[in-house]
């Protein structure tokens, strides 16, 4: 019990200490064309650990976006469009989720 207790403390000193020290999330990982690092990863970590609604909904769009990539009809064109609508929803909650952490740097 007392080693969860001081990894808990650990973990509470260093997401403060990564909060103080202004750490964003850049552009590029919340589109998905950057993995995040250490410090961007436990940041997000936290944010979906406190929203788990829409870090779930955005987990279904994804696989949503999956299934509609391995489906062989196109739908009339149709498809196409769904699948860039759903990736516009998913980088609208991404934002939506990681607002506190985020710095938009287009």
């Amino acid at each position: 019990m007392k080693k969860k207790t001081i990894l808990f403390v650990i973990l509470m000193l260093s997401g403060a200490t990564l909060f103080a020290q202004g750490i964003h999330i850049n552009f590029d990982v919340l589109s998905g064309r950057r993995h995040p690092d250490r410090d961007e990863a436990f940041m997000m970590r936290r944010e979906e650990n406190n929203h788990p609604r829409i870090t779930q909904s955005m987990h279904n769009i994804e696989n949503v976006i999956s299934t509609l990539n391995s489906t062989p009809d196109d739908f009339g064109g149709h498809k196409a469009q769904a699948i860039a609508d759903l990736q516009q929803a998913l980088n609208s909650l991404r934002r939506a989720l990681y607002y506190k952490i985020y710095q938009d740097n287009r």
